[in-house]
């Protein structure tokens, strides 16, 4: 939901009126469907109600939305009295019963589109009612009550385009929407024999532009100038050094102007549409990428032309995360009798898990006309009953819910809270008269989550790992020696996941061609990307692999996990999470295979949360059918963990010297009462010799 709500502020800045026509081929007839980012849900009760949410993207003409509705409801519904309502930004408009059936129905309707705007919120809402009566008062709630929304439902959009204007803004707003990644019409570009600084200039606008995407199968590929086919895409972006600037554009830009600036220029044509970014001083290349990287600035840049320079302020805005989450900032109210739900997704940092101690405070107002006695609030988290509280006509009119979360209960970095009322009435015949029961949630509700790093170097908490205060934590990506296709592609598939967990520009990539020096290695979080043959730092790590090469780095061989047939281990990639050989305080990813191929097919596990939510250990294999593998092999995840007593000891300085000090004080100690004692002994024994006598 984080993306949903990141690209519905993108699609509300200010655009170009719906009400121009389609003069080119290139406007006309464009269709998208747009899925809810809702998973399969069932709802329970009498009264039932869903809330989904769609954007309308401010440089289409719609000329037809359509709401498709995937769902099934109990076999034991009386067709008669259950009826569906459907609203959107809260006017009703269509409402149906439901046949009775027990298979999966599907309903279309036309969505009025006076009711459209930016962002909207559609509501499915009625009774499944499963007894007969003509009183529908009478009837009882039960679990049989069931409403359940598939994956799958959509609203389609068929639309005219509405071309770019001649501004940045216009540009990045067709660039990053959901249509055109999902359409494959967009790129970033940079030249065939890519230096480094160009590199970390294109991964910064990638990965801040990857952070709005919504499509979770699509992604902004990062190409090469000598891709010929690429270079025809309508929307490009190139950042490349002046001097390697194709010439085309690089004869419309004063060699002067980015002697020590940089200038984003966009060449508006109505074929294609071209934003470059260039310079001649490689830092302020790097900085126009940050700019990039950084929508606030992009969609406020109203001008063709921007030069960065020195002075520019290009960090993008974040603030510190202390636990409290609002839930709603408007309030929002429940109205109708029996069950009503209100369905909230919250989003923690990503470089933060859940821990114990976590609390929700819910401020809440409802009508004084209930049956007290059989009235209550519940709150679930992930479907999880977590606390409930009876209603009361004293507090009617300001009530307030305090719970604590339960120890131990698991939530990832996106989870669900629902807060259910149960509104029943003593005299039903109130729901004939308009005194509708209702509920209110408060704005000044909220949910305190308390959060700790982890540190466990598993794919469970990848790419959490290489993110630290929402930013990369210095990243040092080491590359083969010469880039080709294939691994483009598969920084494309790193760069964007990554790219959706950061919420800040602020953090370096640092690439490497040549082997970096130890020094270099030990000061970054690496991803190392290739083969023993083109990549000298994997064949020098061959012997910290859980999965290694033959001795002529041509196949991979069997380990204690997986017997290896030799031809097999010459076709499948594999990803590998280590403590860094050269800093066990830091992590090392390796997508390495016998060639660039499966080097990629090996990044195609790490493109999507989708993907690596799979993996619960810190190596995968994949094969060319696809067939993956997923092992373990560290005993401790965390290097805390990992550390025995004596290698904490060693490892710090301070520690060793306070414990030779403290050892030779015991020694110290222990020699003066050995003295003490034997002098004591030795007297007590002459004197007793003297008794004798």
């Amino acid at each position: 939901m984080k993306k949903l709500f990141v690209f519905i502020a993108v699609c509300l800045f200010i655009g170009v009126p719906a009400t121009a026509h389609a003069e080119t081929e290139e406007q006309s007839n464009h269709t998208f469907t747009q899925p809810f980012q809702n998973v399969t849900s069932s709802l329970t009760g009498t009264s039932v109600k869903a809330t989904m949410y769609f954007t309308k993207i401010d440089y289409w003409d719609v000329k037809k939305a359509t709401f498709n509705l995937k769902y099934q409801i109990t076999q034991l519904e009386n067709e008669e009295n259950s009826d569906i309502t459907v609203a959107v930004n809260g006017v009703k408009f269509y409402s149906w019963r439901p046949g009775k059936t027990t298979d999966i129905q599907t309903e279309t309707i036309d969505i009025p589109l006076d009711l459209i705007s930016g962002s909207n919120t559609l509501t499915i809402e009625g009774q499944i009612v499963n007894a007969e009566g003509s009183d529908s008062y009478k009837l009882v709630q039960t679990p049989a009550n069931w409403l359940t929304i598939y994956d799958g439902s959509n609203v389609n959009f068929q639309y005219d385009l509405i071309l770019p204007e001649n501004t940045i803004h216009s540009f990045y707003n067709h660039f990053a929407g959901a249509d055109t990644i999902a359409n494959q019409q967009s790129a970033i570009v940079v030249p065939e024999d890519a230096s480094v600084e160009e590199l970390s200039a294109a991964s910064y606008a990638l990965t801040g532009i990857s952070r709005i995407i919504t499509t979770s199968e699509n992604y902004l590929p990062l190409h090469s100038l000598d891709e010929k086919d690429v270079l025809n895409k309508p929307y490009l972006l190139v950042i490349s050094s002046y001097d390697q600037l194709p010439d085309k554009y690089k004869s419309q830009i004063d060699e002067k102007e980015v002697s020590d600036k940089a200038i984003l220029k966009f060449f508006n044509t109505e074929d294609q549409h071209v934003l470059v970014a260039t310079s001649k001083d490689t830092a302020q290349l790097m900085n126009a990428g940050r700019y990039i990287a950084n929508e606030e600035l992009m969609t406020q840049t109203e001008k063709a032309q921007k030069v960065i320079d020195a002075n520019t302020k290009t960090f993008t805005s974040s603030l510190e995360f202390d636990g409290n989450i609002p839930l709603t900032s408007s309030g929002d109210q429940l109205v109708g009798s029996y069950h009503q739900e209100q369905v909230y997704f919250v989003d923690l940092p990503v470089d933060r898990n859940n821990a114990d101690g976590s609390s929700l405070d819910i401020h809440m107002k409802y009508s004084d006309n209930l049956d007290f006695d059989h009235s209550l609030v519940t709150v679930y988290v992930n479907d999880l009953p977590v606390g409930s509280k009876k209603l009361s006509k004293s507090k009617a009119n300001g009530d307030q819910l305090q719970l604590n979360f339960p120890d131990g209960l698991e939530i990832s970095d996106a989870f669900v809270i629902k807060v259910a009322f149960d509104l029943n009435v003593s005299n039903p015949e109130i729901l004939h008269n308009g005194d509708t029961p209702w509920a209110l949630i408060q704005n000044d509700s909220n949910v305190f989550i308390q959060t700790e790093e982890s540190e466990e170097v598993l794919f469970s908490n990848y790419p959490n790992i290489f993110i630290q205060n929402q930013t990369f934590a210095d990243l040092g990506i080491v590359l083969p020696e010469k880039l080709n296709a294939d691994y483009f592609k598969a920084l494309t598939n790193v760069l964007n996941l990554l790219g959706n967990y950061t919420q800040s520009n602020t953090g370096d990539i640092t690439f490497y061609k040549d082997e970096p020096s130890k020094n270099e290695l030990v000061s970054h979080n690496l991803i190392i990307l290739g083969t023993p043959k083109d990549n000298p730092l994997i064949k020098k790590l061959n012997k910290e692999l859980y999965f290694q090469y033959s001795d002529d780095f041509d196949t991979f061989v069997s380990n204690e996990k997986l017997s290896i047939e030799s031809e097999y281990g010459k076709s499948i990639g594999t990803a590998q999470l280590l403590f860094s050989p050269y800093n066990k305080e830091a992590v090392s990813l390796v997508l390495t295979g016998v060639d660039s191929e499966n080097v990629y097919l090996a990044s195609t596990q790490l493109k999507s949360q989708a993907n690596t939510s799979i993996y619960q250990g810190d190596a995968v294999v994949v094969d060319k059918d696809y067939r993956r593998y997923d092992y373990r092999f560290k005993k401790e995840a965390s290097a805390e963990e990992e550390e025995s007593i004596v290698s904490r000891i060693v490892s710090r300085r301070d520690a060793l010297v306070y414990s030779v000090v403290f050892i030779l004080a015991v020694v110290l100690v222990a020699l003066v009462l050995y003295y003490i004692i034997k002098r004591y002994y030795s007297n007590t024994g002459e004197r007793g010799g003297n008794r004798d006598e």
